[in-house]
């Protein structure tokens, strides 16, 4: 009896493992998973758990990557509008969007996709280059580059293509663009005259507002030297009257009347006297009289007195004499 129940038990056992290995299984988190019984494809078989589904032992289990696949080219030459050639690497970013189409459609997988794809993405980068300049594709000017815009009219191209196939095209770009040797000097020349001449308008500009600001600085200073010269104007002007006034006032004294007559002696005989002659001049001379009066005036706080003699109390160091005398330079008449 004991026998017995441990052959049933080693055959649930064994029952048990051929059922779980060979009607069910389990499928990753990023995978979609299609039945293949007898020919017809079952997209949605039976959950068990989370991961775990139900089958029998005939199926054919298909497990589709739901991830995002990359595609890369190779160096593709294309021409541009104009003739030029370039050199294009491409790549496109790829999922599936329904699985039962892309199993019948694409059997072969990831790999006849990536063939797929190859074929439409350079035939359709062929095309759409074309329609473009290279100034277009290379430009110091960000705003000339249309290189975003080839790019989407790839993607769109390539993801109406397909579309029918079950996948959907998420992006298209160029990883990369070079030119043959043939080009590539010119490329650079064409770069290097677009760099000269933004710095030749840079430069201009420059000098333009360098005239504005020195012409604007020299009005500035004109009129600052005009208003300068107003006030120093103004202020010698009201010196001058002051001085003026000044002097009047001065001149208007008994002191300054008899100093005047005293310098005005000086100027006669100055102007009297010739070269190497010599005076003896005394108070008691008419013609010298007027000269000593003057002095005395000048010594004794301008109070008048009479020519040949001093007043009582005063000293006086006035040379005197009893006659003028001339007296001729040797060797002169």
């Amino acid at each position: 009896m004991r026998s017995k129940m441990i052959i049933a038990g080693l055959l649930v056992g064994v029952v048990a493992i051929l059922f779980l290995e060979l009607c069910t299984f389990v499928a990753k988190p990023y995978q979609t998973v299609l039945l293949n019984r007898f020919g017809k494809i079952i997209a949605k078989p039976t959950r068990i758990a989370y991961n775990w589904y139900l089958c029998w032992p005939t199926d054919g289990i298909i497990r589709l990557d739901n991830r995002l696949h990359l595609y890369q080219s190779a160096n593709r030459e294309v021409t541009t509008r104009a003739g030029e050639p370039i050199a294009i690497r491409s790549f496109a970013l790829w999922h599936i969007v329904n699985p039962v189409l892309y199993y019948q459609r694409l059997p072969g997988g990831t790999p006849e996709v990536q063939r797929y794809l190859e074929q439409k993405i350079d035939g359709t980068v062929l095309k759409v280059m074309g329609q473009y300049t290279l100034d277009q594709m290379f430009n110091v000017d960000a705003a000339k580059i249309k290189m975003r815009q080839a790019e989407q009219q790839v993607k769109a191209a390539v993801d109406r293509q397909m579309e029918p196939l079950g996948l959907q095209v998420v992006q298209v770009g160029f990883s990369r663009m070079t030119f043959p040797p043939s080009v590539a000097l010119q490329v650079y020349d064409r770069m290097s005259a677009e760099r000269e001449k933004i710095a030749s308008r840079y430069l201009s500009e420059g000098q333009s507002q360098a005239q504005a600001i020195v012409a604007q600085g020299e009005e500035q200073a004109a009129e600052i030297r005009s208003k300068a010269e107003e006030t120093a104007a103004a202020i010698r002007g009201q010196g001058d009257a002051e001085a003026y006034a000044i002097l009047n006032q001065a001149q208007r004294t008994k002191q300054a009347r008899a100093f005047y007559r005293f310098w005005k002696s000086l100027q006669l005989f100055k102007n009297s006297m010739g070269r190497s002659t010599y005076w003896v001049l005394t108070p008691e001379n008419p013609v010298t009289a007027p000269l000593f009066d003057q002095w005395r005036k000048l010594e004794l706080g301008g109070l008048p007195a009479t020519a040949g003699a001093a007043p009582a109390g005063a000293v006086t160091d006035a040379p005197r004499a009893t006659a003028p005398v001339a007296r001729p330079t040797p060797g002169k008449p």
